[in-house]
């Protein structure tokens, strides 16, 4: 069997405005969330500045929806001091 890795991208500012701006199952605060995570993959814990400097296309409103709604999700935990951490998905 071979060894196959699939890498998904983030996508870059065009495509994230297009995506946003039109009507259908993409949401503005979905496209950040799924920004947000490709962005804390592997990073342990993660400044609020960093994420927002990193995404700097996305509107700060945005962002802090998206970190709230993936909170309330259970996919990243709030650990103080504006440190962010992507929870383990094996549970």
């Amino acid at each position: 069997m071979p060894n196959i890795r699939i890498t998904e991208l983030p996508m870059d500012e065009k495509e994230w405005e297009k995506a946003a701006a039109q009507q259908g199952l993409f949401t503005t605060i979905g496209l950040a969330e799924g920004e947000i995570l490709n962005f804390m993959e592997g990073k342990g814990e993660v400044a609020l500045t960093d994420i927002v400097q990193h995404l700097s296309w996305v509107p700060w409103s945005t962002i802090i929806m998206g970190i709230g709604a993936l909170i309330r999700e259970g996919l990243i935990a709030y650990k103080g001091q504006n440190k962010y951490v992507l929870l383990d998905s094996k549970k």
